[in-house]
């Protein structure tokens, strides 16, 4: 079963991931993500988790390594639409600071325009 559609947008990656984000699903989603994270072309990766029912160690482990590469190549990472489950392992463990985290789409969209006008 496929957990992640992509959608490219102009110089911006969307991740939708769909059930849980744990040991066992990771290696397919890092598989999946690896090429976004290194195409030039693509300055932000946007993981919406909004379908996200779980999300065990492994798979916070992943979202601080996307975000750490992204980081270090000048590009953003942003956590889209956390569902419940995600934000309270995020916040149990302190890292809702760490990450990007945008509430929904419009508020993505607001975003992204403003950082368009300043740069």
């Amino acid at each position: 079963m496929k957990c992640l559609t992509i959608e490219g947008k102009g110089k911006m990656c969307i991740l939708q991931h769909t059930g849980e984000l744990t040991l066992e699903t990771i290696p397919e989603v890092k598989k999946e993500t690896e090429p976004y994270m290194d195409d030039d072309e693509n300055q932000k990766l946007v993981i919406d988790l909004s379908k996200t029912t779980f999300l065990d160690s492994s798979g916070i482990g992943f979202l601080v390594h996307v975000n750490n590469r992204m980081r270090s190549r000048n590009k953003k990472l942003y956590l889209l639409n956390l569902s419940p489950q995600v934000k309270k392992s995020l916040s149990l463990v302190r890292l809702l600071d760490f990450f990007n985290i945008v509430e929904n789409e419009n508020a993505l969209e607001a975003l992204l325009e403003g950082e368009s006008k300043q740069g």
